[in-house]
């Protein structure tokens, strides 16, 4: 009878630790040592906001990449960048004034992620990532008046370091899920406001968001997953000196994003995608060298297709 409650035992405690294969395809899939994962996304993007009476719309079509390497099975790197292309902003409030373009590439960005824990071994899935955002070139913001118009650029002011934790498990052989926490640290920055009277230079001073993230996968076949996430972000109260005089000043506020990803394994090594991601965010006041504005309707949305390959 001892034998047989001690055997029981055993059994119980490796069922408890059990955990179904991590594969391509998988949230909480980590590169194998040597791997070197490729992805690439094409996203056409809208945003909608009301900046006091004015109604603006900005469309464009993103281009994002990604090249992650593994030295070993807990240690990877990346990086990537964004293109924005066609990125254009209308008043849509009298139609009378030109419109603004604000597109070209982005700050790229360099990271890393390590797992501490596996699946395998423990009852999750535990990781530690950075990232860091570098800017590369100044940041300039377009603008116009009636049909006269200066374009600006995409990229962010600022460079940043990202810190975050994951810890995740897949349950059974369909079911995956995962939560994610960190914080984004800003830099200080400049950026040139390309006014149509003149440029206005802002200096940019540092800030703090943190975010938090919810994900659920399901698998029911090895060849198809369909994903869901949920991201809360505060984003950190944010100020600029005017080089000429003056403060322009964001409230913080929460950002609430939502993404569906369907995947399709088309072989072993390649993944094709079809995105969609949706923003729900908040409205924040702006005081702008002693005048109050608003900024309110913020409405996102992105769709388009996307690619993995494992090698």
């Amino acid at each position: 009878m001892r034998k047989m409650i001690a055997v029981a035992a055993v059994l119980a405690v490796t069922s408890a630790h059990a955990a179904e294969e991590l594969k391509f395809g998988d949230i909480n899939y980590f590169l194998k040592e040597g791997q070197f994962n490729v992805s690439a996304d094409v996203n056409q993007s809208y945003e909608k906001n009301k900046y006091n009476s004015t109604t603006l719309e900005t469309r464009g079509v993103i281009f994002s990449t990604q090249f992650a390497y593994a030295y070993n099975d807990q240690f990877n790197t990346f990086l990537g960048l964004d293109y924005a292309y066609d990125r254009e902003t209308e008043d849509k409030t009298t139609g009378s004034n030109a419109d603004v373009y604000n597109d070209g590439l982005s700050n790229p960005f360099i990271g890393a992620n390590y797992r501490l824990m596996n699946q395998n071994d423990a009852s999750y899935n535990i990781d530690f990532g950075a990232v860091a955002r570098i800017n590369i070139q100044d940041a300039e913001r377009g603008d116009s008046v009636g049909q006269n118009s200066k374009d600006g650029n995409f990229v962010d002011s600022r460079s940043s370091l990202e810190l975050n934790a994951r810890m995740g498990r897949k349950f059974d052989i369909a079911n995956e899920w995962q939560l994610a926490a960190g914080a984004i640290y800003f830099t200080e920055g400049e950026t040139t406001l390309k006014n149509i009277a003149g440029e206005t230079e802002l200096e940019d001073d540092s800030s703090f968001d943190l975010f938090v993230r919810a994900a659920y996968q399901y698998r029911p076949v090895n060849e198809f997953m369909m994903s869901i996430s949920a991201q809360a972000t505060q984003v950190g109260e944010a100020e600029s000196d005017v080089k000429n005089g003056g403060k322009i000043k964001s409230d913080s506020h929460m950002d609430l994003d939502f993404r569906f990803n369907v995947k399709y394994l088309i072989t072993d090594n390649f993944i094709a995608r079809l995105n969609y991601g949706m923003s729900r965010n908040a409205d924040y006041d702006i005081k702008d060298q002693g005048s109050n504005e608003e900024l309110k309707n913020r409405r996102e949305n992105f769709f388009g297709l996307g690619v993995d390959f494992l090698f």
